[in-house]
């Protein structure tokens, strides 16, 4: 049952981000055809920051898209000295905005346009935890959705503090079929931004779709920040 209403929520939550979360878990599933993949220039930086992302022991992640200005998620998390994870996370699409509080103990969980917290309780049937050997989604190196699959050139530059700015291309016609029920994909364009330690605290996704002949963008940003800040978390006042 444990695994049946954790990923029965997280449905929810990723279905509430339509595009957003297409993109962001676009390259979960697929590996590179061949090394030559990896000798793109920044490549071994963004796989370096992935790997960075998912150590962290607390971060603050915001989803926005850039068509519209609104914030489409949010999730802040920190680990106990239990190892078990603390997390608030919210996710909108018009009307509809699911939220969930997780103290390590205990779930709050409002979604539907309910105004109420429903509370599920350690021990009780439908409860779950993540940890680092269980992770949630958000805490693994999936967030920072640069794969070498596909890719077909980059451009690298530098960014403010000795950071760096990090473009990569793709092929459209290898992730066509992914993408699909947005329309047909004409090009698609990832932008990371790494810190002067290799972090990743920006990343920019831009998908250019023909639907029936009219051109369709969807451009989503992800903000990344309070790395290793984050001491203590509550349910959100809403």
């Amino acid at each position: 049952m444990k695994f049946t209403e954790k990923h029965k929520f997280l449905q929810k939550f990723v279905a509430c981000l339509t595009a957003a979360a297409l993109l962001t878990s676009l390259f979960c599933g697929c590996s590179p055809e061949s090394a030559a993949y990896k000798s793109i220039d920044g490549y071994e930086e963004a796989a370096n920051a992935k790997k960075l992302y998912a150590a962290l022991d607390s971060g603050h992640l915001t989803t926005v898209d850039n068509s519209t200005g609104k914030t489409t998620m949010e999730f802040s998390f920190m680990y106990r000295p239990d190892g078990n994870l603390m997390y608030s996370s919210m996710s909108s699409e018009g009307d509809q905005v699911l939220y969930e509080f997780h103290n390590g103990s205990e779930i709050n969980r409002r979604e539907g346009g309910s105004t109420d917290w429903t509370f599920i309780l350690q021990g009780e049937e439908d409860y779950y935890v993540y940890t680092r050997d269980d992770p949630h989604p958000y805490t693994t190196e999936g967030v920072i959705s640069v794969n070498a699959y596909a890719l077909t050139d980059s451009k690298v530059e530098d960014a403010e503090d000795g950071g760096k700015k990090i473009t990569f291309y793709y092929d459209p016609t290898q992730l066509a079929s992914a993408l699909a029920e947005l329309g047909e994909l004409q090009s698609f364009e990832s932008t990371i931004w790494l810190n002067s330690e290799g972090y990743c605290c920006r990343l920019d996704q831009k998908a250019v779709f023909d639907n029936g002949g009219k051109e369709e963008v969807s451009d989503f940003s992800m903000y990344i920040d309070q790395m290793n800040a984050i001491t203590q978390l509550s349910r959100p006042e809403i």
